[in-house]
């Protein structure tokens, strides 16, 4: 609950963030020209299973987004990925309301419980380590004080790579629990 209190603006400007995409991508859905919709739903429904390119761009995606976080630009680059990671989530959310209505919301709702929630979880506390980060060097470079930040640089730095594993193995844990989920309920799909 601590973490809450200490933490109201940043999770009050994340959730922000979040609401923002998933509007935008709800709406977005219905800007797109047929072509695509059938294309994507084409593509949907030839690969309706999980494969392990997501373990490989989240991983990818993090690692990148903490090396910048050095160079400052990590920082509005994270939270312009969290606002495509919530834009993707309107899009399917519009997607699979318009093709299979409410049996699609609820397949879509179970997806996002299982998959995106806790992923987007781990996301948004890397997020906020990664703005630590940038917080301290500009702290260094800008007020050129130097009584902690090195130490304050590294333990942020660390607790981003626990993150990044952690993160790791919740993907493989998805990855091998997924199909058994959902290759149950692909009825609600049909």
């Amino acid at each position: 609950m601590q973490f809450f209190k200490r933490n109201k603006k940043y999770l009050l400007f994340v959730l922000f963030i979040l609401v923002i995409g998933i509007v935008l991508g709800m709406a977005y859905y219905f800007f797109i020209d047929e072509d695509i919709k059938l294309s994507i739903i084409n593509t949907l429904n030839n690969n309706i299973s999980f494969n392990n390119n997501f373990i490989l761009k989240n991983l990818t995606i993090m690692s990148i987004l903490l090396v910048l976080s050095f160079f400052i630009i990590g920082i509005p680059l994270s939270l312009f990925y969290l606002l495509y990671d919530s834009f993707s989530v309107g899009f399917l959310i519009s997607m699979f309301f318009s093709i299979y209505k409410i049996k699609g919301l609820l397949y879509l709702f179970i997806y996002i419980i299982l998959c995106k929630i806790p992923v987007l979880i781990l996301m948004i506390i890397f997020i906020k380590k990664i703005i630590y980060i940038g917080k301290f060097i500009i702290g260094k470079i800008i007020y050129k004080k130097y009584y902690n930040y090195n130490d304050r640089i590294f333990m942020n730095f660390k607790k981003s790579l626990y993150i990044i594993l952690f993160n790791l193995i919740l993907n493989i844990i998805i990855y091998l629990i997924s199909p058994l989920i959902f290759d149950n309920i692909t009825f609600l799909l049909k």
